[in-house]
């Protein structure tokens, strides 16, 4: 006994909703709707640097570049 495996026609696949076209997103598959945790960081680390102070990414404190947080101690090094 032996069994040949073959592919649906396209017909067969759109007749049971299957079509061979590749489904098209109108956005990247990965596409952030938030901001990363590598967004959020680089963001307080320029603002630390051009400003000197930052909002923590940890509590929403204020970070001081000599000090750390005010509120919960977290250091961006």
């Amino acid at each position: 006994m032996s069994a040949l495996a073959t592919k649906p026609s396209a017909a067969r696949r759109i007749q049971f909703g299957r079509s061979s076209e590749p489904v098209r997103s109108a956005q990247p598959p990965f596409a952030a709707a938030r901001p990363t945790l590598e967004d959020t960081i680089l963001g307080a680390w320029e603002d630390l640097v051009l400003d000197g102070r930052t909002q923590c990414p940890v509590c929403s404190g204020e970070v001081l570049t000599a000090d750390g947080c005010t509120d919960c101690g977290s250091h961006l090094s």
